[in-house]
């Protein structure tokens, strides 16, 4: 498993890329209203994401494991806007429990070892209330060289949109945007899902 806090502290972080997720501007494009209420972002590392959803109207809590990402993430979050709070995602502070309108996923998913991918969904449930959504960009063919494993790990959009039936969630839209990092484009998956009205 990655050592996140040395990757931060090595300044290892390719996965970082100095700005929010471009398909951000797209998803709010054809959704406007989407994002409103209180956000959390997991895996939040320097926060970038979370300060576009803010800046944007949303309260948002960033997560991250990492405590010298969220240093940083503090440091470049000039209007403190976002509460950087670090946490595993996978034992939350009780008072994020069922707190949440939206979980904003951006290559969380990507980074668990795929036998992680049950835990991973589940704790993004507990943390909605009982109506709330998540909504993502998914990182389902990571571009690697010959024999490399992972992390990023790539999922099938049948893969993933199976692990969010099993927790009773329904995906209500799913598109390729056409909005990515250089290098990504066509190789991500916008997700909204939404709570099963059997669930």
């Amino acid at each position: 498993m990655t050592d996140w806090e040395a990757s931060y502290q090595g300044g290892e972080t390719p996965w970082d890329k100095g700005e929010a997720a471009p398909a951000l501007t797209e998803i709010v494009e054809k959704f406007p209203a989407l994002f409103q209420g209180r956000i959390l972002v997991p895996g939040c590392g320097l926060g970038h994401d979370a300060r576009w959803l803010a800046v944007h109207g949303s309260e948002v809590v960033g997560l991250d494991i990492a405590p010298t990402a969220l240093e940083k993430a503090r440091s470049l979050d000039l209007s403190h806007r976002v509460d950087f709070v670090q946490a595993d995602l996978f034992d939350l502070p009780k008072n994020l429990l069922g707190s949440f309108d939206i979980v904003w996923e951006h290559t969380c998913l990507s980074a668990m070892p795929p036998d992680w991918r049950l835990r991973y969904a589940t704790a993004y449930k507990s943390a909605l209330k009982p109506e709330g959504i998540i909504v993502g960009v998914f990182y389902i063919n990571p571009d690697m060289d010959p024999g490399e494993t992972g992390p990023p790990f790539a999922i099938s959009v049948e893969e993933l949109t199976e692990l969010w039936l099993s927790i009773g969630f329904t995906v209500t839209d799913s598109w390729v945007p056409t909005k990515a990092y250089e290098g990504r484009a066509d190789r991500e998956r916008v997700m909204i899902l939404k709570p099963s009205a059997e669930s």
